[in-house]
């Protein structure tokens, strides 16, 4: 934890997909102000006709992101997480920006356990340069 993960609607080279997880790692860190090393990144290319939105003028493929992290970052950080997300997957995915979705879901440290124990709560004392 935390972790993002990204449904994509087509398949991509590793080096894009490599690109994009260094990136929204780094992004995250930077943004949340936490240490490098916790982000995680999931990538499903769920590949042409399987991620669809209903649009105004029907179906049209989507990219899903979703952002799981502890509880108490304040929203205008996530806000901007979210934006600067958008942008990394436009410039790297070659998808419109209305296309791509950003869900984020906070979690008590308690539902989520590294090396054998729950976590705690994140506090803005754990502040620190990425």
């Amino acid at each position: 934890m935390p972790y993002m993960h990204l449904d994509l609607p087509g398949t991509y080279p590793v080096e894009i997909k490599r690109e994009l997880a260094t990136r929204l790692c780094k992004l995250y860190a930077e943004v949340l102000e936490t240490q490098s090393w916790r982000p995680n990144v999931g990538i499903a290319e769920l590949g042409k006709d399987n991620l669809y939105h209903l649009g105004s003028d029907g179906l049209e493929p989507v990219t899903m992101v979703l952002v799981e992290f502890r509880r108490g970052r304040p929203a205008e950080k996530r806000l901007a997480l979210g934006r600067a997300i958008v942008d990394i997957c436009v410039e790297l995915l070659g998808v419109p920006r209305r296309t791509v979705l950003v869900e984020f879901t906070p979690h008590t440290g308690e539902e989520m356990l590294r090396d054998g124990n729950w976590v705690t709560d994140w506090t803005p004392a754990e502040r620190t340069a990425a």
